[in-house]
């Protein structure tokens, strides 16, 4: 999937006839874009036909014992020895992009309410100039599926989780898991990232090491 920008539709929204009869209220929904700057997870509003930047400034400050002992639980040990720092937000203010001019494509997820239902996949495209909206329109053609695979998966992944909450009760499962399973899903973690580094120092060798050696050892 990869990087994204969010986008924050304060105004009315081009809809076609089937997207009307959803009873949506747009501004609620979470857009995203791909196309707008590069993509670090900022998040920009359109507002009253202009596009503005919503600017976080903070620092980072260190975890307390407790809070990494909490995202321990949650994220594993694993990811929690990465994340020792927090941000902490100073100051968010909203920026007019006067200074940007240029076209993107942003889109939404509707997911459909139940198992006979559909999931729309919408995207719209703005013109912008100098951060006014010129042109705001909805893409035709865009993507519905129906949502009773989505929803199987749900209910599916739901079932299997409880199932899972219910044998991690019971004192012997919960030392497999937490002294085998995991232990062999670190270790084989630290295999594929070792045999990943060893593939990419083969790589350099076979194409910029072999290609740099023949260049010098090569007479001109």
């Amino acid at each position: 999937m990869g990087l994204f920008n969010y986008i924050k539709v304060e105004q009315e929204l081009p809809l076609d006839a089937t997207l009307r009869t959803l009873n949506r209220n747009w501004r609620d929904e979470e857009f995203q874009t791909k196309e707008l700057e590069d993509n670090c997870l900022s998040t920009y509003i359109l507002r009253d036909n202009k596009l503005y930047e919503e600017i976080t400034e903070g620092h980072y400050e260190d975890r307390t014992k407790e809070e990494l002992e909490k995202d321990k639980e949650f994220y594993g040990k694993r990811l929690t020895s990465i994340l020792k720092q927090k941000f902490v937000v100073d100051k968010k203010y909203e920026k007019f992009r006067d200074d940007y001019t240029g076209t993107f494509v942003f889109g939404c997820v509707v997911y459909g309410d139940n198992i006979d239902g559909l999931d729309f996949y919408p995207d719209w495209k703005a013109v912008v100039v100098n951060g006014e909206v010129k042109e705001l329109t909805i893409i035709q053609g865009y993507s519905k599926y129906p949502s009773k695979d989505r929803i199987e998966y749900q209910i599916q992944s739901e079932v299997e989780m409880a199932k899972h909450e219910r044998k991690m009760r019971c004192p012997v499962y919960r030392i497999y898991f937490n002294y085998y399973v995991r232990s062999v899903e670190k270790i084989s973690w630290k295999i594929q990232r070792s045999i990943t580094k060893l593939i990419r120092a083969l790589d350099w060798i076979n194409w910029r090491g072999i290609r740099f050696i023949v260049k010098v050892l090569t007479p001109r």
